[in-house]
């Protein structure tokens, strides 16, 4: 069978079974991020479109999260929560 009678196998199938096409997916995220950090602390920029948060990753206690951020471009920075000790280091977790 040649490409077109397997494009039509297919449309015909579709339309016979009720087979739906999927839909198209967002775009993936755009965002481009840095980190810094601290003692017991740090930030996180991102440059950009999506959604995103801070997670602090800490030494003798969980990681600590602030709340997820959804921003639409430029240029945002957000401070990490502080942990109680020391902290490991400072990563971004997207959407």
């Amino acid at each position: 069978m040649n490409r077109r009678g397997i494009a039509a196998s297919v449309i015909g199938a579709t339309a016979l079974f009720g087979l739906a096409v999927p839909a198209a997916t967002a775009a993936p995220q755009a965002l481009s991020c840095t980190t810094s950090v601290g003692n017991t602390g740090g930030w996180a920029e991102c440059t950009g479109s999506g959604t995103w948060r801070v997670v602090s990753i800490c030494n003798n206690e969980r990681d600590k999260y602030t709340t997820w951020a959804t921003q639409s471009g430029g240029t945002t920075r957000r401070y990490a929560v502080d942990c109680s000790w020391d902290i490991d280091r400072v990563q971004v977790e997207m959407k």
